[in-house]
């Protein structure tokens, strides 16, 4: 399933669970693994800003090489140290690269050089990354959580998703993780329309014609091995209600369609805001 996975490090933030993940999905599907240290521009900003303003060309870029220096050896003594040793552990090998650049701009830049198919990375809130790859990522993302949860898998459907990819996607790893899985059809009534397979929006329908659609797609998937919930209300709220009740582990989600507008501008911050506010780790099926 996921032959070539990519797990980015940000200078910022290190996720050994993320790497632990990574080590773990390597296993099961005998996956070739890179790990990339991103040393973060917005270092070398920060110093500029800090730092005297009479400074030459000369000693910036002198201070800016000593940053750098400094970055690269964090990430051999430290980032790939221990990469090396939780992958060894399972006699794994990894390729390592270290990077400079902003976080989602190197990763994205990274997709699209390499043939990988799957992104690993962990999450800090409030601070200065970047995670815009979130939504631009034409791959899925896991986003380790630093919780534990129990052996559930928790997959995610609604009226404003296709709903192709993450049933498949979510019976394939449940079974390879030999984890529960629950699905879950929220009908989203802050935008009451459906989106057909290709991603296009229909118009406004009902409440009762988006329930009767989500009763029908979850009758196409009963199973022994597979428990089903229809709820209504909105898909951020209902997602973190769900995945705190059942003590999700991992809790997959789709290409959603939402729009959502601020002063009248369309505004779509749904994954960031899952991240922010769900306890377990998230699947992102791009």
């Amino acid at each position: 399933m996921f032959g070539n996975i990519i797990i980015p490090v940000s200078s910022e933030f290190f996720s050994r669970a993320a790497l632990k993940r990574g080590a773990e999905l390597a296993t099961l599907f005998g996956s070739t693994v890179t790990v990339i240290y991103i040393i973060e521009e917005r270092a070398y900003q920060q110093v500029d800003k800090l730092s005297d303003a009479f400074r030459t060309t000369y000693e910036r870029a002198e201070t800016k090489f000593d940053l750098t220096q400094e970055q690269a050896s964090a990430a051999d003594t430290v980032i790939f140290d221990e990469a090396e040793r939780i992958f060894s552990s399972r006699n794994l090998d990894i390729k390592e690269r270290i990077l400079q650049g902003e976080f989602s701009t190197v990763v994205q830049r990274e997709l699209q050089r390499g043939r990988f198919d799957l992104v690993v990375m962990g999450f800090e809130k409030g601070c200065l990354i970047d995670y815009r790859i979130l939504d631009e990522a034409t791959v899925p993302v896991w986003v380790e959580s630093r919780e534990t949860g129990s052996n559930v898998m928790l997959a995610v459907c609604s009226n404003i998703a296709p709903n192709q990819r993450v049933p498949d996607i979510s019976v394939r790893l449940a079974s390879a993780m030999n984890w529960d899985l629950h699905v879950l059809y929220v009908v989203d009534t802050q935008d009451a329309v459906e989106v057909d397979s290709s991603g296009k929006r229909s118009r406004k329908k009902s409440t009762l014609d988006l329930v009767s659609a989500g009763d029908s797609f979850l009758t196409g998937l009963a199973s022994d091995r597979i428990t089903t919930e229809l709820v209504q209300g909105s898909l951020e709220r209902e997602t973190v209600k769900a995945a705190r009740r059942h003590h999700a582990g991992l809790v997959v989600l789709g290409r959603e369609q939402k729009e959502r507008k601020i002063l009248g501008i369309p505004a779509r911050h749904t994954k960031r805001k899952l991240a922010e506010k769900c306890g377990p780790s998230l699947l992102f099926i791009n």
